[in-house]
């Protein structure tokens, strides 16, 4: 009984979270905090495979889309290359580096 309200507890918090963060993107915080619990999650599940395979199943899915959700979204913080020439010639005029968001001089 204890397992069972503690799977169906971590199932709602593992929901809670990513109802949550479906508007905005992720901090690194939450990044981190995703990864952490879909690798707890998936482990879970994957040890339980035998004894709950229906359970465990759903486990697992859910903790690689935990840790999809978190690595895929690594790629919007990265800063933006210049794409334009004004840009590139715009930084390299005040002695910016090219691949830096915000100019060194203004």
């Amino acid at each position: 009984m204890f397992s069972k309200l503690s799977h169906n507890l971590t199932i709602s918090a593992a929901r809670k979270l990513l109802d949550t963060n479906k508007k905005e993107t992720l901090s690194t915080a939450k990044r981190l905090l995703s990864i952490v619990a879909g690798a707890y999650i998936f482990q879970r599940g994957i040890r339980s495979v035998t004894k709950h395979p229906v359970t465990s199943i759903q486990e697992t899915l859910l903790g690689v889309f935990l840790i999809y959700d978190a690595v895929s979204g690594i790629k919007e913080t990265y800063p933006q290359q210049p794409t334009e020439v004004s840009q590139i010639r715009r930084n390299q005029i005040q002695g910016n580096d090219p691949t830096s968001p915000t100019p060194a001089f203004v």
